[in-house]
């Protein structure tokens, strides 16, 4: 097992110009290379100093590659994120400062029973990787596996942040989403999902993704958009361009 004190810690992926950023107030960050079996994993979470987190993480479980926080920041959470209130949902989530294409988020959780849809409860399922070699795809290709259902993952009671990304309303989009990489182990304690930002995120802008067509009805509550003044949501390209036809109408909207 590599341990935090035996691996050199690698270039921080919170960089900056110290003179731009005194000028600027400034954080230049950048997206984190994947999580993999052939190399020690670094902390992903941004700390409160705007650097990148220098722990390497430990396997908790045995499992091939471990969630990509360290034990701090699977408590906290990533700094460059932030929950603040929503006057609908309760809470959001949304970037503290600007955000590259390409950043990386884990989200993560206990691993049980799915609860019926009359519950509010924000899991994913769970479709663990293979024990070795961590990946999620059947042998020598790129397709993913789906008959490997193992369960929920349930972030309640845990310091995951991720749980409060927004779903989008009819006239905006999603900026973050699944890259169906998973952690942990079949029947494992907890386990985790790495989702990916899509395109830049300005700070204060919320983070979207799509929860699925069915979530909202199956839940009796009417799709709506979520976006506020101060915390804005991306809009749906046709919103932005209110010269394009076929624009949707909008169902409410906040």
């Amino acid at each position: 097992m590599t341990t935090a004190a035996s691996v050199t810690p690698t270039k921080s992926s919170f960089s900056s110009d110290k003179n731009k950023n005194k000028k600027q107030g400034t954080v230049v960050v950048q997206a984190q290379k994947p999580a993999t079996v052939h190399q020690p994993v670094q902390c992903w979470a941004m700390k409160r100093n705007n650097e990148r987190c220098q722990v390497v993480v430990e396997r908790r479980e045995g499992e091939p590659i471990p969630i990509p926080y360290c034990r701090l920041h699977l408590k906290s959470g990533d700094y460059a994120l932030k929950v603040v209130g929503h006057k609908l949902a309760g809470k959001c989530l949304v970037a503290r400062v600007d955000l590259p294409a390409k950043y990386r988020i884990a989200f993560y959780g206990l691993r049980g029973k799915c609860a019926s849809a009359d519950k509010e409860d924000r899991s994913i399922s769970y479709y663990p990787p293979h024990p070795i070699t961590g990946s999620n795809c059947y042998p020598n290709t790129r397709t993913l596996k789906r008959n490997n259902y193992n369960g929920v993952l349930n972030p309640e009671g845990t310091g995951d942040i991720l749980q409060y990304a927004a779903c989008p309303g009819p006239n905006e989009r999603q900026n973050i989403k699944s890259t169906f990489r998973y952690w942990g182990l079949r029947n494992g304690h907890m386990g985790g999902l790495e989702f990916i930002t899509i395109e830049p995120i300005p700070k204060d802008t919320m983070l979207c993704h799509w929860y699925g067509s069915g979530w909202w009805s199956s839940r009796g509550v009417k799709r709506c958009d979520i976006g506020t003044t101060r915390y804005p949501a991306p809009k749906r390209r046709a919103v932005e361009n209110p010269s394009d036809k076929d624009l949707p109408p909008s169902e409410t909207s906040l």
